[in-house]
């Protein structure tokens, strides 16, 4: 019998907390996983495929790796697609996720969360959009010497995300290539700074706070013209009632916090979209909220009777 695994988008770096903050949100993507054929085998969607070809495939044979259990059977996965591939919207965390709970469910192991995580930060190589995928909410997660830390946090109950998700692919390794290999102590202190204010506006759901908050040095300004109107979105969804706006991940999502519920939070979207349209981008719009729960607690509450 197969299993359901359903995983959250997520928000990343929110502006300063670049490689640090994840937010899951109200889209998700949703993998029926079901134990067939021969050891090492795996099918899509009916088709045969090389697992070393698909990345739910590739992770869980990383977790048998990694936690020294194997599965002693094949795998057929259904997907269903909701959360656009290489928008900065944790796509491909969704299919790291996925790839370990079908691990954990077939083998029946259930290791410490933060080992699953640390796990899980090492394929996907960084934290935000992994531990906000598995536990949801607004969370951060590091590697110390004794071990992966994580915590976890509520986003305000009112937060509304305005979405623009331009027609423009931006992959992770790309975006990252656009990065300085150091930075100045000024820009370092400087985003410090705000990423305080943005843990503080996010906490309290303090709209001015998250207005200073989400500004950022360290990755925004050298992906923008990867990107596109990156300023005139930003000044045209706060110009719209939204607290803040930023680019999620490496893009090329812009996103904006609606904090004010008088706000008309899809006038917001459309005013992210707008500068992108004038210059002949197609974009999708669309607003979420904040998912207080993850993969792994969606695949807890479901897991007594399948089999």
């Amino acid at each position: 019998m197969g299993i359901p695994i359903v995983v959250p988008a997520s928000l990343s770096n929110l502006g300063p907390g670049f490689d640090v903050l994840g937010m899951a949100v109200s889209l998700f993507n949703r993998f029926d996983v079901s134990a067939q054929g021969p050891v090492g085998t795996a099918s899509v969607t009916g088709a045969m495929v090389d697992p070393d070809d698909h990345l739910l495939i590739r992770t869980m044979h990383a977790a048998e790796r990694a936690f020294g259990t194997k599965l002693t059977h094949g795998v057929s996965i259904n997907q269903t697609d909701r959360v656009p591939w290489n928008r900065g919207l944790g796509s491909s965390a969704t299919a790291h996720v996925a790839g370990y709970v079908a691990w954990a469910h077939f083998s029946g192991k259930r290791p410490p969360i933060d080992e699953a995580l640390d796990f899980l930060t090492e394929q996907e190589g960084h934290p935000d959009n992994v531990v906000a995928a598995m536990l949801g909410g607004l969370t951060a997660g590091t590697r110390t010497p004794s071990g992966f830390r994580t915590f976890r946090l509520d986003a305000p109950p009112a937060l509304r995300v305005a979405l623009c998700i331009p027609a423009i692919e931006v992959r992770t390794e790309e975006a990252r290539k656009v990065l300085p290999s150091s930075y100045s102590r000024t820009d370092a202190v400087f985003s410090t700074n705000r990423l305080a204010f943005l843990v503080h506006g996010l906490v309290t759901g303090d709209a001015a706070s998250l207005r200073v908050g989400q500004e950022d040095r360290l990755h925004t300004p050298y992906r923008k013209p990867l990107i596109g109107p990156v300023d005139e979105a930003i000044a045209g969804a706060c110009a719209a009632g939204a607290a803040s706006a930023f680019i999620s991940g490496s893009g090329s999502t812009m996103a904006a916090f609606v904090m004010d519920p008088l706000v008309d939070a899809p006038r917001v979207a459309e005013a992210l979209a707008q500068p992108f349209r004038q210059a002949g981008t197609p974009v999708e719009t669309r607003v979420v909220t904040p998912s207080a729960v993850g993969a792994w607690w969606l695949y807890l509450a479901n897991a007594v009777g399948y089999a």
